[in-house]
């Protein structure tokens, strides 16, 4: 793209209280209007925000060839983001049947947890009325800071849409308007757009006052999706011990990456779309502030290291939540703060999990591994980057702090609250410095290359006789949850680099096909990516996907998984 130039205000600058300066569709912003973003008043949002639901956002985002739109054709908003997004939605992504999945007359899962929840609750308890199952299965009118979750209600929740757009993407009554309203170019450039949308280049926190969630963040993505797929009581939204017991499925592993190929992803990556790009070479300090994306950085690599490390800030939130109810009612945690591995297992000779080692009391069960291993690999990697020295005190770290929440979470046969609470503090505080820390280092494809190394040597390692004798992060892989996790990031990176034909994500997945759960959706590819042409998706029933899953899960070998990996290792 040429060159663009600062559109006019043509009259609107009541209505922008004073944003005046926008950016053409093509162009980045210079340093002085970086400058003068940061100083001028943008205007406030209302007072009160809601939920449009996913018709609104239907009206354009629903157009499978948008460039012959004729607002589009004056905008070029199709090369800033898809205009197909809803296309994918409506007839492949899982989310828009998150309701349907309540149902007891059509979803075998759903009759039995209505069963077995009468028998407690009494006969008038129903599924489809509980607010902590709506909580993740339908879309709440209103963001949290306007209704909190001790005060929901059946009515404060939308069914139609199941999981709707903007129980990812924020509550859209207030920008719904605002972030697509053009405003004239004074003397477009041929072949450049002649209406431009100013809201696209504000910053992304003044776009969350005005409900809109950072998505292109990874650590602010991967706490969105960890709000259901892991858990935050604060939002209200937690499968207990109990709901699993009366037969919710258990919540794998959450991978950003992972699950949005298989989502399938339905929204264009920075690298796709040609307005980031272009505004990327221009303009690297603004591309990076207001969208997170650079110029030759392998955004795939990014967006997996830093939502790494945001899942683990997550769940270890969870943690701290339920420690601080567990201190308040002077009681052990919820049985769903353990590992469910700990006791949920196949008891056999020789052990997987005694190969794993203990670092607090054998025998008590502990937190879920899977989040640190890979953060503190991730962090390990980064440390040896060129402007990654301040991460290098880091990694030692976290096994400092991952032995001591161990050793609190058996201090007591139902963990000590207290003391697993302080430590749930000392690991939020090392998130925010990993991520704040993550921010210089740049993930070329030499060092995309580095860091899926590091990964096929991690998952490659060898058990030891006395696994005490090395922190956690150095011991063999000995779990189907972690097991799984490495499957889905070698995938990730082997895709980014495509030096490693995908023919290497066939074989692996062919080789781990009855021991490691390589897929949510059963048979589905690895790209799993949709067109907006494409027909509507044949959907495995839930109950079928779940009896599938953890047959695989229950089945796992350590010395099947480590040999997989070895051989691809050997790949150049």
């Amino acid at each position: 793209m040429t060159d663009g130039k600062l559109s006019r205000g043509i009259g609107l600058a009541g209505a922008f209280c004073g944003v005046v300066l926008a950016l053409l569709a093509g162009n980045g912003s210079t340093p002085s209007v970086r400058a003068a973003q940061k100083e001028k008043e943008y205007p406030k949002p209302p007072e009160e925000i809601t939920s449009i639901g996913a018709a609104g956002c239907q009206e354009c985002h629903n157009f499978p060839k948008p460039e012959a739109q004729p607002l589009y054709k004056q905008t070029h908003s199709y090369k800033f983001v898809r205009l197909w997004e809803n296309l994918i939605w409506e007839n492949h992504d899982l989310h828009s049947q998150a309701y349907k999945n309540l149902d007891p007359t059509s979803n075998l899962i759903a009759q039995k947890m209505q069963a077995n929840s009468i028998k407690i609750r009494g006969g008038t308890y129903s599924i489809t009325k509980d607010t902590s199952c709506l909580a993740c299965h339908a879309n709440v009118k209103k963001p949290l800071a306007q209704l909190k979750p001790t005060n929901w209600k059946v009515k404060d929740f939308d069914i139609i849409d199941g999981v709707g757009c903007e129980m990812c993407h924020g509550h859209g009554s207030a920008y719904r308007d605002r972030h697509r309203l053009p405003v004239d170019v004074d003397e477009p450039a041929a072949g450049e757009p002649i209406k431009v949308v100013p809201w696209r280049n504000w910053p992304p926190s003044v776009k969350s006052e005005w409900g809109l969630v950072n998505l292109r963040d990874p650590a602010t993505a991967a706490t969105k999706c960890a709000s259901c797929h892991v858990g935050n009581k604060d939002e209200g939204r937690f499968v207990t011990h109990e709901m699993f017991a009366v037969g919710h499925p258990p919540l794998p592993p959450l991978d950003l990456m992972a699950y949005a190929r298989e989502q399938p992803r339905h929204w264009g990556l920075a690298s796709e779309m040609p307005y980031l790009v272009s505004l990327a070479k221009k303009d690297p300090q603004q591309a990076f502030d207001t969208f997170h994306y650079r110029d030759g950085e392998s955004l795939v690599a990014r967006r997996f290291a830093e939502s790494t490390i945001g899942t683990l800030a997550a769940s270890i939130a969870l943690t701290g939540q339920l420690a601080a109810g567990a201190k308040e009612k002077n009681d052990g945690l919820d049985f769903a703060a353990f590992d469910c591995y700990s006791c949920h297992h196949n008891l056999k000779y020789p052990s997987d999990r005694q190969a794993r080692g203990y670092d607090g009391p054998p025998g008590r069960p502990q937190f879920r591994l899977a989040p640190f291993a890979l953060a503190r690999l991730v962090v390990d990697h980064a440390a040896g980057m060129e402007k990654g020295n301040d991460l290098k005190p880091l990694a030692a770290k976290l096994d400092q702090i991952q032995k001591k929440l161990a050793l609190v979470f058996g201090n007591k046969t139902y963990g000590d609250p207290e003391l697993v609470g302080k430590a749930a503090e000392e690991v939020k505080e090392w998130c925010k410095s990993a991520q704040t820390k993550l921010q210089p280092v740049r993930y070329t494809k030499e060092e995309s290359a580095k860091l899926l190394a590091k990964i096929v040597e991690s998952a490659s390692r060898e058990p030891i006789a006395d696994p005490r004798m090395v922190p956690a992060s150095q011991r063999a892989v000995a779990d189907p949850e972690l097991a799984q996790m490495y499957v889905w990031a070698a995938e990730t990176l082997i895709q980014e680099l495509k030096d490693g034909p995908p023919k290497a994500i066939t074989d692996l997945r062919e080789a781990l096909k009855a021991t490691v759960v390589t897929r949510l959706r059963p048979n589905a590819d690895f790209s799993f990516e949709q067109k907006p042409t494409d027909g509507v998706s044949t959907l495995i029933s839930v109950d079928k996907r779940l009896h599938e899953r953890m047959e695989i899960f229950n089945s796992y070998r350590g010395e099947t998984f480590r040999a997989a990996f070895k051989k691809l290792g050997e790949l150049k």
